[in-house]
């Protein structure tokens, strides 16, 4: 019960920051940036290595879970 709790907990800060994120973003486009490389002004969402690690990081947890998990 504990376990599932904390796992809701972590998703949903994960969703949140996530979503944060793509806002911010989303207003800082707005603005002009000098010096910006060619490939984040066409892919700013997927060149941003903060919106990577969003997505990776919960995935890499849950592979060491069931790793771990199965290991013991």
């Amino acid at each position: 019960m504990m376990y599932t709790i904390l796992i809701g907990i972590a998703v949903i800060a994960t969703i949140f920051s996530l979503y944060m994120t793509v806002s911010i973003m989303r207003k800082q486009q707005h603005k002009e940036v000098d010096h910006i490389h060619p490939t984040v002004a066409k892919h700013p969402l997927l060149a941003n290595p903060i919106v990577i690690l969003y997505i990776a990081f919960p995935v890499l947890v849950l592979i060491g879970g069931l790793v771990w998990w199965y290991l013991s």
